[in-house]
């Protein structure tokens, strides 16, 4: 394994500046993918106010888009109870807590790509804003926490110790 993630050796401890740079490069990679999320929102208030040129598909039926905005809507909140599903398991380990929450991240983000494609697809920038909102409350409710991480270390350590 790659000698940036975190690696639990009963013979020594995680160094704290270790875990510091750890969580600070998730961090960044956090903040750069919700950094996304308000990007895609640039783009959609620049093709709805006309700034940018696009002519989405018109002749798709609104009953067919309809459909896909409940679809999508319906995965968004399955994104909700995959993501607590996946940190269940995931976060037993601190091997993988950076990779762990950099997917977190990604999951989040899924969410407003879902609103971007269906803002393609409809030209209704406000279908957008819905899965936006989604997608921004998913990163406050799944972003990582310095003591949280802190914590599932020292309670490895303190597994792995001997007595």
């Amino acid at each position: 394994m790659p000698s940036n993630f975190l690696m639990i050796d009963t013979m020594s401890k995680i160094p704290p500046q270790s875990l510091q740079q750890q969580f600070k490069t998730t961090n960044y990679i956090g903040l750069a993918m919700m950094a996304a999320v308000f990007l895609y929102a640039g783009l959609v208030l620049a093709i709805d106010k006309g700034y940018i040129p696009y002519n989405g598909p018109s002749n798709i039926d609104i009953g067919i888009l309809v459909k896909v905005k409940y679809i999508l809507l319906i995965i968004a909140i399955v994104h909700y109870f995959i993501i607590r599903f996946f940190q269940k398991f995931s976060f037993k380990s601190a091997a993988y807590l950076p990779a762990a929450s950099v997917l977190t991240f990604a999951l989040c983000e899924a969410v407003a790509i879902y609103g971007l494609v269906l803002f393609l697809l409809s030209g209704n920038s406000t279908d957008f804003f819905l899965f936006m909102v989604i997608s921004l409350l998913y990163f406050y409710l799944f972003y990582p926490k310095y003591g949280d991480w802190e914590n599932l270390v020292n309670q490895q350590l303190s597994k792995n110790s001997p007595t």
